[in-house]
């Protein structure tokens, strides 16, 4: 799977709260396909949504989204910079 083959259904909503935190269609489909594809990904089951996470570039990522009939239907995302260090 490609970030090309993942169709997202966003509502108005959502799509206000990724564009005041900055965040794209892009990177929203690259971190689903990271966690569709064995990556970090989290499964809540009283909600049927799944969560996933991949850090791209200096920035960690966060997407929360369910699948109905083959489109990813984003719920929210979030992103931050904070790293762990050790």
């Amino acid at each position: 799977m490609t970030d090309q083959q993942i169709e997202l259904q966003i509502d108005e909503n959502v799509r206000k709260i990724l564009e005041k935190r900055h965040i794209s269609e892009d990177e929203i489909k690259q971190v689903i396909e990271y966690g569709e594809s064995g990556g970090d990904k989290l499964y809540v089951p009283d909600e049927n949504r799944f969560l996933a996470r991949l850090r791209i570039g200096e920035a960690t990522f966060y997407a929360q989204y369910s699948i109905d009939n083959g489109k990813y239907v984003v719920h929210s995302a979030y992103v931050h910079k904070a790293e762990i260090k050790e």
